[in-house]
């Protein structure tokens, strides 16, 4: 059982060095050089206690922050590709479909139903 709290402990430094980096790719070495584990570690972390890869759980927080952005932005001042910028999508026909494919729904549309009062 030990290992579970050493494996718990590289997930709190995972979360820790990902809330301080701001970028768009995950640059998976340089993060386990940060957090001072092997990458096949911190890949097996992520299984065992998200259940997918680093990368997605990167993408996947990364779009979740881009939808708070969203859901917080006026509609009339705002625009989704400054938002998708703000959270280091550059490419935005990527950023759509990733979007579309997690929430079910177009950033546009997350944008609208808001200034809409519909949510």
């Amino acid at each position: 059982m030990k290992w579970k709290g050493r494996h718990a402990d590289i997930m709190a430094r995972f979360e820790e060095a990902l809330a301080v980096r701001n970028e768009g790719h995950l640059n998976l070495s340089g993060l386990c050089a940060t957090i001072g584990v092997p990458e096949r570690t911190l890949r097996l972390c992520c299984a065992e206690f998200l259940g997918i890869s680093p990368g997605r759980y990167h993408l996947l927080r990364r779009l979740n922050r881009a939808r708070s952005a969203l859901r917080r932005a006026n509609p009339d001042t705002a625009s989704v590709s400054e938002i998708a910028r703000d959270h280091q999508f550059t490419e935005l026909g990527r950023f759509a479909v990733a979007y579309r494919a997690v929430f079910g729904e177009t950033p546009s549309s997350t944008l609208r139903r808001v200034s809409n009062g519909t949510e």
